[in-house]
């Protein structure tokens, strides 16, 4: 779906006038005082927040900005800020962003798992695992870390370090799908094909419409003499990726139909937005995305309820859709359920720092 861009800029301004309009007469051209600074802080990260969970990561990022010239090197600021600059693809900008604050705070930890996902995406594979490696220093069961050295492991045909990680990562969640699929991409690398069938049949079983690993599970399955199964997998790729051409034909048909919904979600007439949104649902019942789109707006309208089921149900059809996970992180603390808010955000978490180009069979 076409993302929505809030005219947030005018809110912006509004809620920083503490800090950006101190020039006035009678007024003083310092910054403001303790409580004063805390209060315009607070609403600067409240602000980005929102920007980001709507997807707005050019107006999240100004608000970032704007919190670090209230308290430069905010912790959660800067990891936030160097998110968003990888989301508007300003990568040198976040690598720099991000070493920068390190070399005062190496302790945060989260900043450094940024940085690393911004070493992936130019990558500098060596520089993001060491980056990684000090992550875990700090946090020795971070997952993402875990995982992630897993993946450059294999990438490097480091198969021992890429196997002891990747079996790190699945003992602490055993669900992740690609901590799975790579790891039958290790033990068929080196012609373990038993090993290797057990671990990407796993990740079939996590996600059925994984096409890499039904690919690569044919693969490891003739190799290991299961012809039955290699072919039974092989058919199963083949559907996959017609549909996966399907899918993306979908996709681009509903966010052209969807035109209206977004300009309506801009305008924030949100009621007006849900009919439009019901309307392309009709039509596209298990389409994920616009149920986390119908999600998003009745969260506007005070709908939590209905939010949650609708965030539920983008998520059954699609696990691996992100977003949906985020925004259920908060509708769970918001309901006072903080154990299904840290489990949505970790989720979130692991969907996101998965690097690109995981899945090329």
């Amino acid at each position: 779906m076409q993302k929505a861009r809030h005219p947030r800029v005018p809110v912006l301004a509004s809620a920083l006038l503490p800090v950006v309009l101190l020039g006035c007469p009678g007024g003083s051209t310092q910054a403001p005082g303790g409580g004063e600074a805390e209060a315009s802080l607070a609403t600067a990260l409240a602000h980005g927040d929102s920007a980001f969970r709507d997807e707005d990561y050019d107006e999240a990022q100004v608000a970032y900005e704007h919190a670090l010239q209230i308290e430069p090197d905010h912790a959660r600021a800067v990891a936030a800020l160097g998110t968003c600059y990888l989301k508007n693809r300003q990568v040198k900008k976040a690598s720099d962003l991000l070493t920068d604050h390190l070399r005062r705070h190496p302790e945060n930890t989260a900043a450094r798992l940024v940085l690393a996902r911004a070493l992936l995406r130019q990558a500098e594979y060596g520089l993001a695992a060491e980056a990684l490696r000090a992550a875990l220093r700090s946090d020795p069961d971070n997952l993402m870390a875990h995982y992630n050295l897993g993946f450059i492991a294999y990438r490097e045909r480091d198969f021992d370090t890429a196997l002891s990680h990747l079996k790190r990562a699945i003992v602490l969640r055993p669900d992740h799908v690609e901590a799975h699929y790579t790891l039958g991409l290790v033990y068929l690398a080196r012609e373990r094909y038993g090993d290797s069938v057990a671990e990407l049949e796993e990740a079939v079983r996590l996600d059925p419409k994984h096409v890499g690993a039904h690919f690569n599970l044919a693969n490891a399955a003739a190799r290991a003499g299961r012809m039955p199964l290699a072919e039974e997998h092989q058919r199963i790729y083949a559907d996959l990726s017609g549909r996966t051409k399907a899918d993306a034909e979908r996709s681009a048909q509903v966010k052209a139909q969807s035109v209206k919904a977004v300009e309506f979600l801009m305008a924030e007439k949100y009621d007006q937005a849900l009919v439009e949104y019901r309307k392309l649902l009709a039509e596209n019942p298990d389409y994920a995305p616009l149920h986390n789109d119908i999600g998003r707006v009745q969260l506007k309208l005070g709908q939590k309820q209905e939010a949650l089921e609708s965030l539920r149900r983008a998520i059954a059809i699609d696990p691996r859709l992100s977003e949906p996970h985020y925004l259920l992180s908060n509708l769970y603390r918001d309901l006072g359920d903080q154990a299904g808010a840290d489990r949505e955000l970790a989720t979130f978490a692991a969907l996101e720092t998965i690097p690109e180009g995981k899945s090329g069979y």
